[in-house]
Order: structure tokens, then C-alpha cells, then sequence
């Protein structure tokens, strides 16, 4: 057999790009039994597998094929495609094209082509900057669902001084800063726009200035809004040591503009820095780090003096990175917008390495873009989080008899089911519910912080789409933090309207809805959701069934503990009843906005409505509106106002109308009580 080519593979980790195969393509099809490894050679370099390949694809084994494929040790002294020239402050990247000389059959051959995984992916670019002669080379990546009309995010990397070079290439084989948001798993798990810009020098100094790039980058991803379908309310930002700095800056500079920002191995200036209190942040240092760690330290604090909110927290480079992740997400339960993490000690160097002036600091990086959690954790954020501020004197009365101000996030969170989460903010329940590929949020509740953050913080997997089951602003109010919302037709016309008691703030009403119906199925990965149509609580009510666990998630339209309150025709909200008990053996659970109790429940109504339309008429109501603990509201003596977080606001409650009063009915059968009135007990047009 003739050897017709040689190729070399590069696939880039933490610690930057390295050749790990090579792939040789014969002139007739090979089995398994023709590759042996003590067959090859490759000079420098440690083989550790040899298979065939069909696809010619590293990782990519197959019984036969034309390709035979060499797996090379990744950890080889040889393997990096990146070498640094001079010291200091004259160190410079230098980028070599990858090459594998390969022995065989008693011949050496050299290879003639480079395979770069995932770097190919980019495409190299120039900006000329607006009003100057100057200029910015940039590699891009853009992703494959860029052309389905729907935008997507942006992540900006940028690199560390160390990476400086001439080749453009250089921020991507410097390490996985940039890259790893390119992966396959991570574009299925988070679809992006990932850029990387190339700084031939240092943009950033140890005095806090930057040079001219710095709102070169700016104006840079203000272009590329214009040109591809980037969803400007999701830039993200990233940047190491150096690109750390400049990323600082860029956040003083312009407020608001990037919707969350993974900071590695950097500090700035503390300062300036109380200026990025409200800004939605993730620090990563290593507690080695001479001067990032006390000096980003120093910046936290001046945050928490202008009246920002931190969480902090550490783990060992050296732990499996599941538990590290574990750790990460529990740090953002506590639902600070800017997160402080540091890597303890000296765990980011291997165990026995020797320790040399800014060894923990250049390893951050090799570590710190492989964390998952933060991934998730950046890809909830969005641009302008709803701000609640002006109700900071406002307290919430918690379950435990503690008051928290109204502008600070709170969550619990209890497991009700596998892979089902019942949680609490401000209101009624929601749900968070995991699938084997995404995970689904139920209803948003009205309360503050980014709850998509806090559910990504429960589930490794990735928590995008929320679905309502009606319209009434303690379901929907912060819908805004997720890529999509999906309600019926009905309720997209009152979704975004706000109840009484949060006037002043502004909430977005401009995010993405998607209207299904009765029918439409969530696909979450081994587990399917279907929608119901159940309206009465709300014109637009929809009910979604979980077989697999057994579970039909229904909001406000059944589980109140007392039994239902109807708005509208009993004929008609009990054929809706009957459609969803076709599926009765399906269902052992109901979790609805007051909580979870058992499917018997919506029997127990049925038979309470079927007695009222066989004739049987209610007891007068004795008392109008909704009966609520006296001291469900009060005045505390500082004059602040204070509402029980399980139960509506004193301004949102709705009241009954006097006039109708005389016509509403209780009917008192099967366990359950029933509140309908008299006259609209059939249907005026069949359902």
C-alpha cells in the first residue's frame, strides 16, 4: 500500500495549542488488523494510539477505512505549536505551523498539511477604525445557526500580554480563552459569536492606562452588530491578565454594554473600579498571584463601600473539575451580581512543580476556561438587569419571621421530584425541570435578581427557554432573562404589564416570545412536556404534563388549598378538566404557583363541579375578595412598608366587585370548595 498523504492534528487546551495526531491517508482500505503501533514512528513525539479512520478524523475510529490515524501524547516536551521569544516585557508569541514526520514502512515523510481543530473554524479579519488610519486584526467565529434568523451572543476575548504577536492567530493557539467557546459541545450547549482580537503589543499597563485599542474593540463589536445577527443584549466579555485589564476599563467606560464579563488573572484600578458595582461580573485569580489577588481584592471592597454586592469563594485547582463546579455554582446561590473566586494556594501549578515569579499567575488561565459553571453562569446574564433599587426600603416578611429589603435577590429551593425543582422568590412557586439535554423553567415569579442564574446554579445543563402558564405579572415578570419565552396567544398581550406595587421600575418588555397551543411539546432530552389548555384563572392558562415523572405543572388554575375560585363557566373549565383526566394514570403530582400536592385533587374538583351542574347550587359567599392574615401587611415603626413573600402585595390584590357579590355561590362537596357565580355556571358556546 502507498502512503498518499500525511497530515498533522492540533487540538488547543488550557495551556495552548498542541499537535495530537497524525493522520495518514493510503491508496486502498485498511482494517484494524494492517495498524499496529510499533509499525510507525513519529520523530519527537509519543504514539498512544493507532486506529483506522473512514472519516480521516482523529478520535475517530472506525472497523475499516482509506485513513490510518496516529494519536500523539498531548504532554510531549515537542507538542506545542506556540514558542515564546525574549523576557519580560519584550516576550513575544510566535506561532509555527504544525508538522509530523512520520516513519513507516522504512521511509520518513513529512506531513503536508495541518488540521487545526477548532481554530480552522475562525475566520481572520482586519477593522479599520472609524476616523483614523489605524487598524485591528480579529478572528471570528460564526456560528453555524447564525443564518436562522434568530440572533445570538457574542463572547470577546482577549489575550494576556505573553500572547502578543504578529500572527493573527496567536490569541487563538495561546490557550483556550478564546476556542473553548467554539468547541461543538459548547456551540450545542451555548450558540455564539465568538472574537478574538490581536494586539501586536501591550494595550493595557501596570499605571491603569490603555492604549488606542482599547475603544478600538468598542467600536469593533458596535460593527459587527451591523454586519451579523449578534443579539446586542448579550455581549459577553472575557480577557487574561492583560485582556483582563483592558476589559476593566471597557467596563468603566461604557456602562451597560456588555451583559456580563469573565475576568482572569487581572486586576485595576480600585479606585475607579465602585464604578462597575451594578455590572454583572465574574472574577477568577489564583491566591499565589502576587498582584492580581490583593489588588482585585482591594477593587471588591471599594464595590462593596459604593453599595455593590459581592459573593466570594474558593477551590483547589488540583479537585476533580465536577467538584469544582459544584463549589462554582454554589456561590452564585447567593445571588450577588459580581462573584470573587480565587483558586487556593498554589493548586494551579501541578503537584511538585517548581514555583517561579508569576507561575500561579500565567496557570490561572490553563485552568480557569474549562469551568462550566461560570460558562453558564455568563451565558444567563443579559444586558440592563431589571433594577429594584427604588424599593430598597420595602421588606419582605420570609417563611422564617426575617425581613429582607425588596432589592435583594432571595431563593429557595426544594427537589419535589428527579430533576424537578419547586422555588421560590417572590410569589407564587416556580419550577425548574431537567432533562437529559436542557433544562425548562416554569413560570419567573416577580422577584429580584436574575432567577435564570440561580436555576443554572441548580442543573448542569443549560437553562435557556421558560414557559408561562398565564399571564399575571408574579409568572412572568422576569421572563426577560431567558433567550425565549413561550406562552399562548392570550397571554403575550399581558405579560410584560406590571401589578401595582412595582411602579418605578422599569421592566423589559421587548424579549422573545414564541406563542404555542394546546399540543406543542417541549423536547428536553428523555423527557417531553405537552401543553394543555386550561383558561379560567387567566384567559390563556396552558398546563404542561410531564410523563415521565408524572407531573402536570398548571399555575394558578388548580391547587389552591382550599379548592378553585372560578372567573368563568364551570361547563367550561370542567371539559377542559376532562381532557387533561384522559391522562389521569399519567399524573400523581400537580405542581401549580401555590405549591405541589398530590393528582387526587383535580378529582376531587371534578366531582365537586360535576355536583354543581347536576343542579346542586352553593351556599351565599358570606364575605367578598380574598380572606389574607391581618398581619399579611404592616407598617413597621420606621414607616417601611412590608409584604409577606408567599402572598400578593397589598396593592396587587384584586378585589371583587361589589355588584357582583349577590351572585357568587360556594359549593362545599368532595373535600373542596368551589366559588362560582350563579349565572355563569354553563357555557355559553360549547368548548
Amino acid at each position: 500500500m502507498e502512503l498518499l498523504e500525511a497530515a498533522a492534528v492540533t487540538r488547543i487546551y488550557g495551556d495552548g495549542q498542541k499537535t495530537v495526531a497524525a493522520v495518514l491517508h493510503y491508496d486502498r482500505e485498511l482494517s484494524n488488523n494492517d495498524i499496529k503501533m510499533e509499525d510507525f514512528e513519529v520523530e519527537g513525539r509519543t504514539i498512544t494510539d493507532a486506529y483506522v479512520s473512514e472519516a480521516g478524523m482523529a478520535g475517530k475510529p472506525s472497523d475499516n477505512g482509506s485513513f490510518a490515524v496516529l494519536e500523539l501524547s498531548p504532554d510531549d516536551p515537542d507538542a506545542k505549536t506556540c514558542r515564546m521569544t525574549g523576557r519580560g516585557r519584550k516576550a513575544r508569541t510566535c506561532v509555527a505551523a504544525a508538522r509530523v514526520k512520520v516513519k513507516t514502512g522504512g521511509r520518513w515523510y513529512i506531513s503536508s498539511r495541518t488540521i487545526n481543530l477548532t481554530a480552522d473554524e475562525f475566520r481572520e479579519y482586519t477593522f479599520e477604525v472609524p476616523g483614523t488610519d489605524k487598524k485591528l486584526n480579529y478572528n471570528l467565529y460564526i456560528p453555524q445557526g447564525s443564518a436562522a434568523g434568530h440572533k445570538l451572543p457574542l463572547v470577546l476575548f482577549m489575550h494576556d500580554a505573553g500572547s502578543c504577536s504578529d500572527d493573527v492567530c496567536a490569541p487563538l493557539a495561546q490557550g483556550n480563552g478564546a476556542a473553548v467557546w467554539a468547541q461543538t459541545e459548547e456551540q450545542k450547549r451555548h450558540p455564539c459569536f465568538v472574537l478574538a482580537p490581536q494586539f501586536p503589543s501591550k494595550t493595557a499597563e501596570d499605571d491603569f492606562t490603555v492604549t488606542w485599542e482599547a475603544d478600538a474593540v468598542t467600536e469593533l463589536v458596535k460593527h459587527l452588530l451591523t454586519v451579523f445577527p449578534v443579539d446586542e443584549k448579550r455581549i459577553y466579555g472575557t480577557g487574561q491578565s492583560m485582556g483582563c485589564m483592558m476589559l476593566c476599563e471597557l467596563l468603566i467606560r461604557n456602562p451597560g454594554f456588555f451583559a456580563g464579563c469573565f475576568l482572569v488573572a487581572g486586576q485595576w484600578n480600585p479606585d475607579t473600579m465602585g464604578a462597575v458595582k451594578k455590572e454583572n461580573i465574574w472574577i477568577l485569580v489564583s491566591e499565589k498571584d502576587e498582584k492580581a489577588f490583593p489588588v482585585m481584592g482591594a477593587c471588591m471592597e471599594r464595590i462593596e463601600q459604593e453599595g455593590g454586592r459581592v459573593s466570594r469563594g474558593s477551590v483547589d485547582a488540583r479537585m476533580p473539575e465536577e467538584e469544582q463546579n459544584a463549589a462554582m455554582r454554589r456561590i452564585v446561590q447567593k445571588g450577588c451580581n459580581i462573584i470573587f473566586t480565587w483558586y487556593e494556594k498554589d493548586s494551579v501549578l501541578p503537584e511538585g512543580a517548581d514555583v517561579f515569579p508569576g507561575a500561579c499567575h500565567v496557570n490561572t488561565w490553563v485552568h480557569a476556561y474549562g469551568l462550566e459553571a461560570i460558562h453558564d453562569w455568563l451565558f444567563s446574564q443579559c444586558r440592563n438587569p431589571i433594577d429594584f433599587s427604588c424599593r430598597h426600603d420595602v421588606m419582605l416578611k420570609n417563611e422564617d419571621g426575617t425581613l429582607t429589603p425588596m432589592d435583594v435577590p432571595y431563593y429557595q429551593s426544594e427537589l419535589v421530584a428527579p430533576g424537578t425543582w419547586r422555588i421560590l422568590s417572590d410569589g407564587d412557586y416556580s419550577y425548574l425541570v431537567e432533562g437529559e439535554d436542557e433544562a425548562l423553567m416554569i413560570d419567573s415569579g416577580y422577584g429580584c435578581g436574575n432567577i435564570r442564574a440561580y436555576c443554572q446554579s441548580l442543573t448542569d445543563k443549560p437553562v435557556r427557554r421558560i414557559a408561562n402558564t398565564h399571564d399575571h405579572f408574579d409568572h412572568t415578570a422576569n421572563n426577560c432573562y431567558f433567550d425565549c419565552a413561550y406562552m399562548s396567544a392570550e397571554t403575550k398581550e399581558l405579560a410584560t404589564i406590571p401589578f401595582p406595587s412595582f411602579e418605578g421600575i422599569e421592566f423589559p418588555r421587548d424579549y422573545p416570545v414564541e406563542v404555542i397551543d394546546e399540543g406543542y411539546t417541549f423536547h428536553l432530552g428523555g423527557r417531553d412536556l405537552v401543553t394543555f389548555k386550561i383558561p379560567d384563572h387567566a384567559a390563556g392558562s396552558l398546563a404542561f404534563l410531564d410523563n415521565k415523572e408524572g407531573i402536570l405543572f398548571c399555575g394558578d388554575e388548580l391547587g389552591m388549598p382550599f379548592g378553585k375560585s372560578m372567573n368563568g363557566s364551570v361547563e367550561a373549565f370542567r371539559n377542559h378538566l376532562k381532557r387533561l383526566q384522559e391522562h389521569r394514570d399519567e399524573i400523581r403530582l400537580l405542581c401549580t404557583g401555590p405549591g405541589v400536592t398530590d393528582a387526587g385533587f383535580m378529582d376531587r374538583l371534578a366531582e365537586n363541579m360535576d355536583y354543581i351542574l347536576a343542579g346542586h347550587e352553593g351556599r351565599p359567599l358570606e364575605t367578598p375578595g380574598k380572606q389574607r392574615p391581618a398581619d399579611t401587611d404592616q407598617e413597621a415603626a420606621s414607616g417601611q412598608v412590608i409584604y409577606d413573600r408567599r402572598l400578593p402585595h397589598a396593592p396587587d390584590r384584586h378585589q371583587d366587585d361589589p355588584a357582583e357579590f349577590p351572585f357568587r355561590r360556594v359549593m362545599d362537596h368532595a373535600g373542596l370548595k368551589v366559588i362560582y357565580d350563579v349565572r355563569k355556571v354553563f357555557a355559553e358556546i360549547p368548548v
